[in-house]
């Protein structure tokens, strides 16, 4: 996403945390400018109280950054000394990884960068985000999202291919709804809007339309742990259903309707490599952040040519989270507040980034926001659900009727069940042979301890059989990737890192093989 685009969307309403607010609750201070070195002997009492704490200093200019390189802080293990060009976009992806999961607050040490500071901070706000929200899948060593992948995969045998359904709604006007406050005020329009567009909903948003009387014509789902009782409350039970394989597999067994498998977004490979031993080769879907993204893109996919934003806030208020006065049972800590006494969340801010982007790489289609509450969305036509009512065509449609008769024009998925425990039991059988394959290669550290074993010709033969086996290529080299960020943050020795790593690997295949 540019530049201009993202600050366009965040600048008004984002908050940073800064020197002003307390730093006890912060992990890593971001700090615009080295200057002298004050910041860093001011702040040496709070920089020293954890181990887990980080001072990250950003320079701008190169005469600047060669000089601080020479005092203290530069030598401080605790210390990150950056400098910046502008443009260079990698600094931010390498701070938000080494720092993944740590809480960051922001101070610039010089009154003239506060502009340009302001826009790192944003940048880095963005990534961190982003990073955050990819990982935060692997907190659980990956246990849930792959649990659901396996046990889902029972399930294929019953369902159809997304992917025979591209272009098939061509021409169609699609309502996207989210759970937003604001949902509140559209549902009039939406019973009428209902015989003149399809109505896709996900998540918390197909409750709140239930709350209303209001069943969607296509529903999409894919999160690992949702709400389950706030599923259970909804009424849509035998509405089609679009589904990755990540879905909480309870929730998944509970549908009646159609299922529609779509394939993952490239983040879990295993989840494609168990596809594709079942013989489904599909290109990824990128389904964006959340549910109300993964229904957005399912609409463009379909062939939509209009496609109407409802309820997509991204934002609420502290006393009303969600529409249909859904009760608020997820963590209030996690709101960020913005401009305007509104919060949002994370994953909300992102996913108006992604949905801004996406709309922006797709303009043949008519994209409105007829949200009327909530962040702005830059770029995007925004227009009263009453005004777009009176200009769809007066004659209604069978739309239902349509939306029936498409799908059960599906491909259904050619894959026997048989076919699936055949690839589970190769699958865990290559756990096992990983985990005995760590087990023996720490046996040999253990053995040359305390020199290293890497160069003789029994560790070479044991690590390339690791390395070769599944459950290495498509979970713990993935896997190891995003932890090895926080593992190895105060870890420089080169043979230390060699055997957090094979630790790792043998925990991760334990955790799996114990659920």
């Amino acid at each position: 996403m540019g530049h201009t685009l993202m600050k366009d969307l965040l600048v008004p309403e984002l908050k940073l945390v800064d020197l002003k607010d307390r730093l006890e609750d912060r992990d890593v201070l971001l700090c615009f400018g080295v200057g002298d070195g004050t910041l860093y002997r001011s702040r040496a009492s709070w920089l020293k109280k954890r181990a887990n704490r980080f001072l990250v200093f950003i320079e701008t200019q190169e005469e600047l950054f060669l000089k601080a390189k020479e005092l203290p802080l530069a030598k401080d293990p605790q210390v990150r000394l950056f400098y910046y060009k502008q443009g260079d976009d990698q600094i931010f992806q390498q701070i938000a990884w080494e720092f993944v999961f740590l809480k960051f607050a922001y101070a610039s040490c010089e009154s003239h960068y506060q502009s340009a500071a302001h826009e790192f901070f944003l940048w880095m706000e963005h990534y961190h985000r982003g990073v955050d929200l990819l990982a935060s899948d692997s907190e659980d060593m990956g246990l849930k999202i792959l649990s659901n992948v396996f046990k889902n995969l029972s399930l294929l045998p019953k369902s159809s291919l997304g992917s025979s359904l591209e272009g098939k709604f061509a021409g169609m006007t699609a309502v996207i709804c989210g759970a937003g406050p604001s949902l509140n005020g559209a549902i009039p329009w939406l019973l009428e809007l209902k015989n003149k567009a399809v109505l896709i909903a996900g998540g918390t948003a197909v409750r709140a339309l239930s709350a209303y009387g209001i069943t969607p014509h296509l529903s999409a789902h894919f999160d690992p742990q949702p709400p389950y009782k706030r599923f259970l409350e909804q009424g849509s039970f035998e509405t089609p259903l679009f589904y990755q394989g990540r879905l909480n597999h309870e929730i998944l067994r509970k549908v009646h309707g159609p299922l529609i498998w779509m394939p993952d977004g490239g983040s879990y490979p295993l989840e494609a490599k168990l596809a594709a031993e079942c013989g489904l080769f599909a290109e990824k879907f990128d389904s964006g952040w959340t549910v109300s993204n993964f229904c957005t893109a399912l609409a463009a996919y379909l062939g939509c040519n209009t496609i109407i934003f409802v309820g997509m806030d991204f934002s609420c208020s502290r006393n009303e989270t969600y529409a249909a006065q859904i009760s608020e049972d997820e963590n209030q800590e996690g709101f960020i507040e913005l401009e305007n006494k509104i919060y949002s969340k994370r994953d909300w801010l992102i996913s108006a980034e992604w949905t801004v982007e996406f709309t922006h790489k797709n303009p043949k289609i008519h994209w409105i926001n007829a949200s009327t509450g909530g962040i702005h969305l830059p770029g995007i036509e925004h227009k009263e659900l009453s005004q777009i009512v009176e200009t769809l065509p007066l004659q209604q449609q069978d739309v239902e009727g349509i939306v029936h008769s498409l799908i059960a024009k599906a491909e259904k998925i050619q894959v026997a069940l048989e076919k699936v425990s055949d690839v589970k039991r190769e699958v865990f059988a290559s756990f096992e042979k990983s985990l005995n394959l760590c087990n023996e290669l720490l046996k040999v550290w253990e053995k040359h301890y305390p020199h290293s074993p890497l160069e003789t010709g029994e560790y070479a033969l044991l690590e390339h059989d690791l390395q070769q086996e599944i459950c290495t290529l498509y979970f713990l080299v993935p896997l190891w990737n995003v932890w090895k960020h926080p593992i190895l943050r105060n870890c420089s020795h080169p043979l230390g890192r060699r055997v957090h790593q094979l630790l790792f690997y043998k925990k991760a295949i334990e955790t799996h093989l114990r659920s």
